[in-house]
């Protein structure tokens, strides 16, 4: 995964991802400790709407929100280096294993967006506040976002290479290899 970390610092410098998104993630703490709850109520409430995410935390939902709200504090928590990137390609491993459609994971960072920008809105007077902070916060979604599909595309070359019986590095470089 050592090329992934590669790929986690090229999107935040691509993005940039600053000192000030860390300062304005830090800030948004107290925001998402009040409305977090919230949040997550709604966020499981979605998914147990459709059959096929319902299933996948049936049983299990009150688990599930102790480990989303531990997720959505260490947005906040400063901290966006090593640790969090083995942090989040853990979570996205998780998401693989118990077999989430990844267009479930993109729908859910669209319902957290959302919801995170009416959390700022209703504790942020100020426009350009709220629209610095909000930023930062689509950054470190769309950060989460890029490790979580990392981890299925890990997965696929992994089961790829094993049914094809082909070296990881031959696989990739076919995918790369121009028509």
């Amino acid at each position: 995964m050592a090329a992934a970390y590669d790929i986690f610092s090229s999107a935040k410098d691509f993005i940039n991802f600053s000192s000030d998104d860390e300062a304005n993630l830090r800030s948004l703490g107290p925001v998402f400790a009040k409305h977090g709850a919230a949040i997550t109520d709604a966020f499981y409430g979605t998914l147990a709407r459709f059959p096929a995410t319902a299933k996948l935390i049936e049983g299990r939902v009150d688990m599930l929100k102790a480990t989303h709200h531990r997720w959505m504090g260490e947005l906040f928590a400063g901290d966006y280096g090593e640790n969090y990137f083995h942090n989040r390609v853990r979570i996205g491993m998780v998401h693989v294993k118990v077999g989430i459609d990844p267009v479930f994971v993109e729908c859910v960072c669209s319902l957290l967006r959302v919801a995170g920008h009416e959390a700022m809105r209703k504790e942020i007077a100020d426009s350009e506040e709220l629209s610095r902070k909000f930023a930062s916060y689509c950054k470190i979604i769309d950060l989460d976002l890029i490790l979580i599909n990392l981890a299925y595309n890990e997965e696929r070359l992994d089961r790829l290479s094993a049914v094809t019986g082909m070296r990881r590095n031959l696989i990739e470089n076919l995918v790369k290899a121009k028509k």
